[in-house]
């Protein structure tokens, strides 16, 4: 379980245990949750801004005099947290769009206690969500998905087989499994790549193949990144190639790292493709030939000629033409 997982678990439970302790040492409170002290101060801290609104009496509050002056823990105004949540119609609907966002990247139990939660919160809403609201994530294989929540679950290193497309190339890999999350329609694994020595993220639908490690999986100090931090960063010294795409290679853009330049009136882009290094883009462009126009630099698009004529000079001095 990530970090972050382990302290909204903590706050969740550190709640009730206050209310029925209240007046109980931080050190006392630290003890039974297995943490520092200094762990649970930052979690009163953050629970004071947590409630139901942003008024006294919508808030939790603790007596923060008391807390570090005594180092005894008071709570207040958190009895609102006995009575029924009410929301509007629109915090239905965000809630419900959360969560089926959330239940495109599990699996297994946490299936049942998310489409419980939504039936029920569906059923309360009721017409007001209209029209229907569908999150629509890029489907991946089962059983690789499978075996990475169970990686997560139990907390397990992981064995990856990994597709890197900027280098055309397949890596073998273990991981340290941190969380699942979707970004753009895409499913994706924040992990501790014990090859890069860093953190990795890791499309799931570029992933080969995945085997739970009889290793526990171990904590690393790293923060949480944006995906914009991921695998494939662009640099000053970042190879790239100026092309025209056709409609047919338009999905390259959403494939690949590219930075669109223009969009021509007859359905030509002209666009920015970058990679790993040049000769992975110009296989790139010649898989796509027909589709793709190279414009910069000339180099390439000169060798790219030279080898589509190789490639039609082979082709011709096999082919066996019949007399009519």
């Amino acid at each position: 379980m990530s970090r972050s997982r382990q302290q909204v678990v903590r706050m969740l439970a550190l709640v009730p245990y206050l209310q029925g302790n209240d007046g109980i040492p931080v050190n006392e409170v630290a003890a039974e949750f297995g943490v520092s002290p200094k762990v649970i101060r930052d979690d009163l801290r953050l629970l004071m801004y947590t409630g139901t609104g942003e008024y006294a009496g919508e808030l939790i509050d603790f007596d923060l005099t008391a807390l570090e002056r005594d180092g005894i823990v008071h709570i207040r105004d958190a009895e609102f947290m006995d009575r029924p949540l009410r929301i509007s119609a629109r915090e239905g609907v965000a809630l419900i769009v959360a969560l089926r966002t959330l239940r495109a990247s599990a699996s297994g139990l946490e299936l049942t206690v998310i489409d419980s939660a939504l039936a029920k919160l569906e059923s309360a809403v009721g017409d007001t969500a209209s029209p229907a609201v569908d999150v629509l994530v890029d489907e991946v294989d089962p059983a690789i998905h499978g075996t990475i929540v169970e990686a997560l679950t139990g907390r397990k290193r992981l064995a990856l087989t990994y597709a890197t497309v900027s280098r055309d190339e397949q890596t073998d890999r273990d991981v340290d499994p941190r969380r699942l999350f979707t970004e753009q329609g895409k499913l994706y694994l924040e992990a501790w790549c014990l090859k890069a020595e860093d953190l990795r993220f890791f499309r799931l639908d570029r992933i080969v193949s995945a085997e739970v490690l009889a290793i526990d999986a171990e904590e690393h100090d790293a923060a949480q990144r944006d995906l914009s931090d991921g695998i494939f960063t662009v640099g000053e010294q970042t190879p790239f190639v100026v092309v025209d795409l056709h409609p047919r290679a338009h999905w390259l853009t959403e494939y690949y790292q590219v930075d669109l330049v223009s969009q021509g009136d007859d359905g030509v882009w002209r666009a920015k493709i970058y990679g790993a290094d040049w000769s992975w883009l110009r296989r790139l462009v010649l898989r796509n030939a027909g589709s793709v126009s190279v414009i910069e630099p000339a180099a390439l698009r000169e060798q790219v000629v030279d080898d589509a004529r190789l490639a039609l000079k082979a082709y011709d001095d096999h082919v066996v033409y019949e007399e009519s």
